[in-house]
């Protein structure tokens, strides 16, 4: 096994639980191949944990495991049955979920969704490229997976049946997920539950759904009772599958889609909302982007507010894990100042449960939902 010296006190953070070896942590610079596993040591000797070596970008090392116990087909297996039984727990008799959730469940930089009878896979990683057979293997082992799609770094691999797209049934509502030409694996999942409010807010109400992708939430809200509702996204990719998902589920005459920008859309709007939502793509997706998304979430809470009646609501999210909850917060106390409203903040909530938080990775928690009553 390859071994890795990082330099003095460089463990700490590793033995505390964290996953990520740092390539400026190390005391010479590694030369491996991309995806080899290696040990990481203390400079003392100290077996720090064994991992796979990424040839780019500053995580140099993933840790899979804090023994020295062999990685294979086995281990990738053992992982993913553990991760399996944790989401059957969560969510009794669905079919519909994230089965992998990268650190969280073991399997770093890692990410499966269970669409039915198919399993998507996704990774950057040359490491599971590598054991591409033993990562395929271990989901068709289990009941019910009769295909599996996997999109490494340079291509697309497919076993057993596995088509393009799957008609799923998630949270009671019938969706088309398109696994080869769709955004992340083909549904957000990690807003189902959240989405679940629209059960109290929008009954009666006119709601509008900024960024509303497939139709998800404008759908949840439609089925809750709302007299109306629109959806904006700037795909008409997107635009096209959340019309097709409303008339599956036979809600087509309450619901109305629109290809079109969000903010310049809720700028025009002319007759208030009762209900409004927003959930634009991850505009910090470095640390060094906080500042403009911050800018660009403000604008778009202005934009919000000036487009919500008094006694309305809102729930707005971010998908950013550079972005934290206090600063989404604070995009919005602005916003609401710029306009002279007064909002109750409700409820903060992260991601659905199936996307859980490593307590000693804070980087595993990259969604904040905050739901608010404006004045």
């Amino acid at each position: 096994m390859r071994r890795l010296i990082l330099k003095p006190r460089e463990e700490r953070r590793l033995l505390r639980g964290h996953l990520w070896a740092y390539r400026n942590e190390f005391a010479t610079a590694p030369d491996l191949p991309d995806g080899a596993l290696t040990d990481v040591y203390a400079p003392g000797g100290r077996f720090v944990g064994r991992g796979f070596y990424q040839a780019e970008g500053g995580i140099a090392v993933r840790l899979l495991t804090r023994r020295q116990t062999e990685i294979d087909e086995a281990f990738i297996e053992n992982r993913l049955t553990q991760a399996l039984a944790l989401r059957e727990r969560l969510f009794p008799g669905e079919t519909t979920y994230r089965w992998v959730f990268g650190e969280s469940d073991g399997l770093p930089g890692l990410i499966v969704d269970r669409y039915g009878a198919t399993a998507h896979a996704m990774s950057s990683c040359a490491f599971y490229r590598e054991q591409s057979e033993a990562v395929v293997r271990g989901l068709m082992r289990h009941a019910g997976v009769e295909g599996v799609r996997c999109e490494w770094p340079g291509g697309v691999e497919t076993a057993g049946d596995a088509p393009n797209d799957v008609e799923v049934v998630m949270e009671g509502l019938t969706y088309q997920v398109d696994l080869a030409g769709g955004q992340k694996t083909g549904l957000f999942l990690d807003q189902r539950v959240n989405a679940r409010m629209m059960r109290t807010l929008a009954p009666g109400a006119r709601v509008f759904d900024g960024h509303c992708y497939a139709g998800m939430w404008t759908m949840e809200a439609a089925r809750a009772g709302a007299t109306e509702t629109v959806g904006v996204d700037s795909s008409q990719r997107a635009i096209a599958a959340a019309t097709a998902n409303a008339a599956r589920n036979g809600l087509d005459a309450r619901t109305r889609f629109v290809c079109g920008d969000v903010m310049e859309t809720l700028q025009a709007t002319e007759a208030p909302y009762d209900v409004v939502l927003l959930d634009p793509p991850a505009w910090a997706k470095t640390r060094g982007a906080q500042g403009q998304a911050r800018t660009l979430h403000q604008a778009l809470h202005r934009a919000a507010f000036g487009a919500l009646k008094p006694g309305g609501f809102m729930v707005t999210s971010t998908c950013s894990h550079h972005l934290d909850p206090a600063d989404f917060v604070e995009s919005i106390k602005r916003a609401a100042r710029d306009v002279q409203r007064d909002a109750l903040i409700l409820e903060i909530a992260g991601a659905a449960p199936d996307h859980p938080v490593l307590l000693a990775m804070p980087e595993t928690r990259y969604l904040t939902c905050v739901a608010l009553r404006a004045s």
